[in-house]
């Protein structure tokens, strides 16, 4: 592995640098549709996953025997 020195051009070492200015991004920026839709879709999800859950304890639950329950 070379050492960073090495892998500079010095040969423009006579040229100015050129300046470069950087811009923050700008901050996103949500309506109240957009907001409302997110929470919407944030708690549809969750409830899917609580019901998703809720399934499958009771599918799997410690009284049941999969060899009925699948066929």
């Amino acid at each position: 592995m070379s050492d960073y020195a090495d892998e500079l051009d010095l040969e423009d070492a006579d040229e100015e640098p050129e300046i470069v200015h950087w811009m923050a991004p700008r901050p996103i920026s949500v309506g109240a549709a957009g907001l409302s839709g997110a929470v919407a879709g944030a708690f549809v999800l969750g409830a899917a996953t609580a019901v998703g859950v809720l399934a499958l304890m009771h599918w799997l639950g410690p009284d049941r025997d999969l060899r009925r329950s699948i066929f």
